[in-house]
């Protein structure tokens, strides 16, 4: 059940593209907005999942796992925490 309301603000030339969209598919430009919102949400936080390394970084990353060292093991619990508390971490000054 829905039971949340989203109000927003629209030029006129939005609202006709919109509508005119919606209309084209089938849909209530209520469903329109929702349906568009609910899938660049999905493509944002799948976006957010995903780490990307040229072939340098890689490389790097693939001899760091190889050489494990203090710096290394610190670096690593760095990322743990950053993953585990959205990427805000408490560094001490």
């Amino acid at each position: 059940m829905r039971t949340q309301r989203l109000e927003l603000r629209l030029t006129d030339e939005e609202r006709q593209i919109d509508g005119a969209a919606a209309t084209a598919v089938g849909e209530t430009l209520s469903d329109f907005f929702r349906r568009a919102a609910r899938v660049r949400a999905q493509e944002v936080l799948t976006h957010q999942q995903q780490i990307a390394l040229n072939h340098d970084e890689a490389t790097r990353f693939l001899d760091a796992l190889e050489t494990v060292d203090e710096d290394t093991v610190a670096r690593l619990c760095d990322l743990r925490r950053r993953s585990t508390t959205g990427g805000i971490v408490d560094r001490p000054a």
